[in-house]
């Protein structure tokens, strides 16, 4: 209930108010205070326009406030965009002009915003064309921040930065939008088919898309809900590829994918043997095993240059000479690596396919429980039945006091000055103002809170729902729910819905006083009403259905609009801006057309109404001049009065009615999203395990099968499983093996439907306990750092269990301490949407503190170091050595090196645990010819 609403409670009351105040002046003022008696006819009619008037002018007045208020925020909106539009620092200039050099960036300093410190300091590159260039350093370092740098997305605060020709780009965070993997690919651009298909190759993406039912032609949801990060990350690169350009930026490709795969798209892609071997290519890496191929190398530290050069100057420094020998010992241990990603398992990628789903709406009349459920939420049926006798009320005090009026103003001159009269006709005015006060203040009230309800059940709908409603709504359909529909609900609802109530109410005492002043106009309503009702219903089956195509039709703007601000530095690398504003423009448009119907089919509605109106008025005249022997002054003032103004009232009654059922379609649309199935026992399980549970960290798996949906087949297919406490266990396999299945049964994110067998955790099956009680006793380090909109603090402690020390021990066990204490405001610092403002790599740190923190008995780790260079790879694992020593851990894996101290590594293949067994046990193994084939 915001300020806006209380704004429109208090207006509403004031339209009620404002014209019996009115009334009861003027006729004091002329009947006390005058001594003119010949205008006592037309009292009752003066009093009737000032009212009409009063309202119309009211109605006017809130529509220039709301329309002035709404024209000013747009206007301090633009105003903001326009002032803080970004000049283009860099200067680009066409490859045919330049000589040998594509890059001339001497001594330039940059920053992400004239309000924050500088980020790249002295910054001095001149790249030659066609070389490839290697961008080395430690976490934080701004490697990516050189290259935003690059593509004019920071400020230049010094120097000059000149660029030659086109550039092409693959961000650390691949940019996957909702359509098929070939559109993601072309980006826009026409289809060559021998292009295409040789970027395929050189990404390794052909096994994949082989795997797919549908091929590149399948179908991907939102951020790429449905492909592995491997997939994303080379679906990213080949974009980049496909794009004819001169200068290719690669922000850390290779991270994503195993190191068999990281070779291959190394040596076929980027590498001097590559198909952009003429190009020039920056690569920012953390692979320094493929520096001994660049041109030059560039090492980063704290935005600064530390040294660059060729890769043997660049090995003069100690610590990239250590990380290099340590890389190449892992390389070497890794020439039998499993390879993890170029074929897939078939039955996972089929499985999600067509997850996304159309969004659907109800046709026909707004079901009553809707209805029923808005107003009574808050007091229940007793609430509702005091609303409507209020209401009554109200009315029946109104009526009564132009009753009274009329009684008055026909008296005799000398009646009309006695007191009583007066008395009677003020405490009437200020009854039915009290009255008006009361029941608005109770209407707005009990709306108010029925919406809030509707909001929170819907909150609680989707944040309770499974996981497979989040992969198959998209982001702009849920917003649409919680923005539009909402708003709907909360500020147009309430007061539409209040003028029909009142306008209806209002239409029932007229009829009662016409009915008694002057029957003989009865009869014109008995032919005229019908066609009012006959006409609202035309109305509403088709506006009805129209105002749920908007409504429908809104969720695919909100949806490429979140989208496209999460991919906006790709969108503007690519130049393809126009292209996405055209995607936009069509949505709009499909969108506008559903407004523009429902507004033109209202001017439609509106005018017939209008006709009959007149034919009221204009038979209300007539019959009045045919009866005016038998009708004294007063009956005809009031009946006639009450006349004309009923075909008003009548006229934006079923105006108002009309435009509240199609208002409450918002209310339709979010109670569905209340009523989305909860998982189940997600508080209440059939055993309460004890407080210290788990104990141990045992994992057992009992013959478990595990399908996403009921009707595919499984992904998981009877596994057998014994994982013994505070062991360490590697898990690796295929692309669609059912490595990530594995972590999706422990936490239970699909059905119980949908599995069979069982999961033991120190002997309890996990199917008999509470989600609540199971995902709260287990920990997760997901491969893609998740951080929240909020404060460093809360994404450590979001229930606030730690202390500032423990907090600070964290962070320094991480090597996030000095960074975080040279920051302003140090743990209070909020960490923007995406985590702007800290790299991928602090980002996952982040994460592994607050995994730290937690200490939960079992720890699941997504290969959680693949963003961070190797010197922080191997104290992220002396970490998890040290920290989690009594605890066991579950760790996916893309490289052998991250899991060869692990107590047995599992090896899985289309769904079936085929190895189970010590490192030195599986490298035996694959030692032998034949095997190694049936991993590869």
């Amino acid at each position: 209930m915001n300020l806006s609403n209380y704004w429109a409670n208090f207006y509403s009351i004031m339209i009620d108010s404002t014209p019996d105040i009115s009334h009861q002046e003027m006729y004091t003022i002329v009947i006390r205070y005058t001594n003119n008696f010949n205008v006592k006819e037309r009292l009752i009619t003066a009093a009737e326009l000032l009212k009409k008037f009063n309202i119309s002018t009211d109605d006017l007045i809130a529509q220039c406030y709301d329309s002035a208020s709404n024209m000013s925020d747009v206007n301090k909106g633009v105003q903001t965009c326009i002032s803080n539009k970004l000049r283009r620092e860099i200067i680009f200039i066409p490859c045919s002009v330049h000589s040998s050099n594509l890059l001339n960036n001497p001594k330039a300093s940059f920053t992400w915003s004239t309000s924050q410190s500088i980020q790249l300091i002295g910054i001095d590159l001149n790249l030659t064309s066609g070389s490839l260039v290697g961008i080395i350093g430690a976490i934080g370092s701004s490697k990516s921040s050189l290259l935003a740098a690059v593509l004019d997305e920071m400020c230049l605060v010094e120097g000059i930065s000149k660029i030659y020709g086109k550039i092409a780009y693959a961000p650390q965070i691949p940019y996957i939008y909702a359509g098929t993997i070939r559109e993601n690919i072309l980006f826009f651009k026409s289809f060559n088919k021998k292009k295409y298909e040789c970027v395929l190759k050189s990404c390794c993406l052909i096994p994949d898309l082989q795997s797919f039912s549908a091929g590149d032609l399948t179908i991907v949801g939102e951020k790429g809900i449905n492909l592995s990060g491997g997939q994303k990350a080379r679906i990213s690169l080949a974009r980049a590829l496909y794009t004819d350009a001169d200068i290719y930026l690669f922000d850390d490709p290779l991270a994503a994918v195993d190191s068999i795969i990281a070779r291959d798209i190394f040596q076929q892609c980027i590498s001097n043997e590559g198909i952009l071997n003429k190009k020039t290519r920056l690569l920012v890496t953390h692979q320094i095993q493929f520096l001994s191929e660049f041109d030059h190398c560039i090492l980063l530290d704290h935005g600064k240059i530390e040294k660059q050069g060729s890769f043997k100057e660049l090995l003069t420094i100690n610590k990239i000479k250590q990380s290099y020998d340590n890389q190449q010992k892992n390389i070497n241990n890794n020439e039998n690596d499993i390879d993890i990603s170029i074929k897939s398992s078939k039955s996972k990628i089929i499985d999600k396919n067509n997850i996304i789903v159309e969004e659907t709406s109800n046709d026909g009349t707004i079901n009553a429980y809707v209805w029923i459920k808005l107003f009574t939420s808050r007091y229940g049926w007793s609430g509702l039945i005091l609303l409507i006798i209020s209401i009554l009320l109200g009315e029946g005090i109104y009526d009564t006091t132009n009753k009274w009026l009329s009684i008055w103003s026909s008296k005799l001159e000398i009646e009309q000055r006695q007191n009583h009269y007066f008395y009677i006709y003020f405490g009437l005015v200020l009854g039915t103002l009290i009255i008006a006060i009361l029941r608005a203040n109770y209407f707005f009230h009990i709306i108010l809170h029925g919406a809030s309800i509707f909001h929170n059940n819907m909150l609680k709908g989707v944040l309770y729902s499974s996981l497979r409603f989040y992969e198959s709504n998209p982001i702009g359909r849920v917003l649409n729910r919680f923005s539009k529909d909402q708003q709907i609900l909360d500020e147009l609802l309430p007061l539409t819905f209040f003028d029909a109530l009142q306008l209806t109410i209002m239409l029932l005492g007229s009829i009662v006083i016409i009915g008694m002043t002057n029957p003989w106009i009865l009869l014109i309503l008995i032919f005229i009403i019908p066609a009012f009702l006959w006409l609202r219903n035309i109305y509403l089956k088709i506006s009805r259905e129209i105002k749920r195509l908007d409504s429908v039709s809104r969720s695919p703007i909100y949806a490429l609009f979140s989208s496209s601000l999460s991919g906006l530095m790709t969108i503007r690398t690519f130049k393809v801006t126009d292209d996405v504003l055209t995607s936009f423009m069509t949505r709009i448009d499909a969108n506008t057309r559903a407004v523009f119907i429902f507004h033109s089919l209202s001017r439609w509605f509106g005018l017939r109404l209008d006709l009959l109106t007149c034919c009221v008025t204009f038979l209300t005249a007539i019959l009045s001049v045919v009866l005016r022997q038998s009708l004294d002054a007063a009956s005809v003032g009031l009946g006639l009065t009450y006349a004309i103004n009923l075909s008003d009232i009548f006229q934006w009654a079923v105006r108002q009615s009309a435009e509240t059922e199609n208002y409450m379609t918002s209310a339709e649309r979010i109670d569905e999203y209340s009523r989305i199935p909860m998982e189940s026992d997600f508080y209440n399980g059939e055993l309460q395990p004890p407080s210290d549970w788990p104990m141990e960290g045992k994992i057992e798996f009992d013959e478990y099968k595990l399908s996403y949906r009921s009707e595919l087949e499984p992904v998981l297919k009877g596994i057998n499983l014994k994982i013994e406490p505070y062991n360490k266990i590697g898990i690796i396999g295929r692309t669609g093996a059912g490595k990530s299945s594995i972590f999706q049964a422990l936490f239970r994110l699909t059905d119980k439907s949908t599995t069979n067998g069982k999961i033991l955790i120190d002997g309890i099956d996990i199917n008999r306990i509470s989600l609540n009680v199971l995902r709260s006793n287990l920990n997760i380090i997901p491969q893609s750092p998740i951080l929240f909109s909020n404060t460093l603090r809360y994404n450590l402690d979001p229930f606030q269990y730690f202390t500032d020390e423990q907090l600070w021990n964290v962070l320094e066990a991480v090597q996030l301490k000095t960074k975080i204490n040279n920051l302003k405001d140090k743990l209070n610092t909020v960490i923007a949407e995406y985590g702007n403002g800290f790299s991928v790599g602090e980002c996952q740190l982040i994460c592994i503190a607050r995994a730290i923190l937690k200490k939960s008995k079992i720890l699941l780790i997504d290969e959680a170091t693949a963003h961070v260079d190797t010197k922080t790879d191997q104290t992220v694992q002396e970490i998890l050595h040290k920290k989690f020593t009594n605890h066991t851990i579950l760790i996916i894996a893309h490289r052998l090196n991250t899991i060869m101290d692990s107590d047995k590594i599992v090896l899985i293949n289309d769904g079936i645990i085929t190895k189970y067994e010590t490192p030195r046990e599986l490298l035996t193994d694959m030692n032998d010819e034949d095997q190694s084939n049936t991993y590869l």
